[in-house]
């Protein structure tokens, strides 16, 4: 009984030691400035949000290497999982995404405008479970601090941008 207690004790430590480092204590610090400026050449996604991970896994095995941002134009609290819109996308010159496009019509370009916004930088994890935790850290701190700086949610536009330091999640307004 000993044993079985000390195994479950050490289990539960090594879980909660490796939420610890995905960030599951940390804090969110939300910058404001411009963001954006970019073109991304990627694909469409309709359905939950969760579940966009397979247009990335298409585009990646399209193009192994990349700088990859998920856009995201629904707001899920009004809009139901089956019909949110998000868009999976790789960093691209003008130049090469009118050629990649030329080469494979299920591809189409997304501008992703420089514009204000709220944004934060999540340095805890690029796997799943990180990307989870910083999701549902970040966002509802950037939908704060945007309505306390009179963000009307008119034409919002929230994106992440996955790099090798970690995830930009930016809420633009």
């Amino acid at each position: 009984m000993k044993k079985a207690l000390l195994a479950i004790g050490g289990l539960i430590l090594f879980v909660w030691l490796g939420l610890m480092s995905q960030g599951l204590y940390s804090s969110i610090e939300i910058e404001q400035g411009e963001q954006g400026g970019f073109i991304l050449l990627g694909m469409d996604h309709i359905g939950p949000y969760q579940e966009i991970g397979t247009a990335f896994e298409a585009l990646r095995s399209k193009f192994p290497e990349g700088e990859f941002s998920g856009v995201y134009f629904d707001d899920p609290e009004t809009v139901p999982a089956d019909s949110l819109h998000s868009f999976a996308g790789m960093k691209v010159s003008a130049a090469e995404a009118i050629r990649q496009m030329g080469l494979d019509h299920s591809l189409r370009i997304f501008e992703i405008q420089q514009r204000p916004a709220h944004f934060v930088n999540w340095e805890h994890g690029s796997n799943m479970v990180g990307i989870i935790i910083g999701t549902l850290k970040a966002y509802p701190a950037l939908t704060a601090a945007c309505e306390e700086t009179g963000w009307s949610g008119d034409s919002p536009l929230a994106y992440e941008d996955y790099t090798s330091e970690g995830i930009r999640y930016v809420m633009q307004y």
